[in-house]
């Protein structure tokens, strides 16, 4: 706006002060903007803000709510769908296990055993995979299988480690 001042009046004499008006505008903006913006994190430092815990309290509540309640589920659910006795137990044993490491992670030390075994059986998983994956790039490379079906084999192979990336991430 300070801008559009005009540079003369209509009688054609100068508009008076007008380099002022722009000059005091710009050191205002300068101010404002750049003073804020290098104090900010100081006086962020100085209010010694706690850390925001409540997605995580939120997300900790979610997960074991929702685990318990398909630990619940699971009986009627596979009799419904005709599962074997065997899968069901196995499915219980995985969903847990599961609780335990979500209950663990709730506030303990990263020394607690169910998320010492989490991390270990990552940890396992992704060397695996890797190594599968280079398994499957050396037959490519020795002429035994196609392009296609590195391609099929390395999309699966991602997938998988998407997901226990995600796994990582608890």
């Amino acid at each position: 706006m300070a801008l559009s001042v005009p540079q003369s009046l209509h009688s054609g004499q100068p508009f008076p002060d007008r380099d002022l008006i722009v000059f005091v505008t710009s050191g205002v903006i300068v101010v404002t903007l750049v003073g804020q913006g290098l104090l900010l994190p100081a006086v962020v430092r100085w209010a010694q803000l706690p850390p925001d815990t409540s997605v995580e309290e939120e997300l900790l509540l979610a997960e074991t709510a929702a685990t318990e309640e398909a630990i619940e589920a699971l009986p009627k659910l596979a009799a419904e769908r005709g599962t074997t006795p065997k899968v069901a137990e196995w499915l219980r044993q995985e969903y847990e296990a599961h609780l335990a490491t979500v209950r663990a992670s709730g506030g303990t030390s990263d020394d607690d055993p169910a998320l010492v075994h989490n991390r270990h059986y990552t940890d396992l998983r992704l060397a695996l995979i890797a190594h599968k994956r280079a398994t499957v790039v050396r037959l490519r490379d020795e002429r035994k299988i196609d392009d296609t079906v590195l391609r099929r084999l390395q999309t699966a192979l991602d997938y998988e480690e998407v997901r226990l990336a995600g796994r990582e991430e608890e």
